[in-house]
């Protein structure tokens, strides 16, 4: 996410999933953070798909090094970051923690 993007969504909380094709949990924790972000309103899911430069780019950017991570950002700041595919409750519960 540029911060052009990260600018138009300061009222919401920013899921980003970082994901890979050949990662088995990352289509869990994308099918995840799209159910919480139809649950609650104010949240913007963001892929990022580290199969492209750009998405490399990003995550090297943001110091990945496990897939799936997911970070909620509000704002520019970043508030959370989970590595690995966390349950959906522990999300939810981090989710709801910065929505306003």
């Amino acid at each position: 996410m540029d911060s052009k993007q990260i600018a138009d969504s300061k009222k919401s909380l920013i899921l980003s999933v970082f994901t890979h094709p050949a990662c088995s949990g990352c289509g869990a924790a994308v099918e995840m953070g799209w159910e919480l972000a139809q649950d609650l309103q104010g949240i913007v899911l963001k892929t990022v798909k580290l199969e492209n430069q750009e998405g490399l780019e990003k995550a090297q950017q943001c110091g990945i090094k496990t897939i799936p991570t997911m970070i909620i950002y509000k704002g520019e700041e970043e508030c959370e970051r989970m590595i690995g595919l966390p349950e959906k409750k522990k999300l939810e519960e981090s989710l709801k923690l910065y929505l306003d």
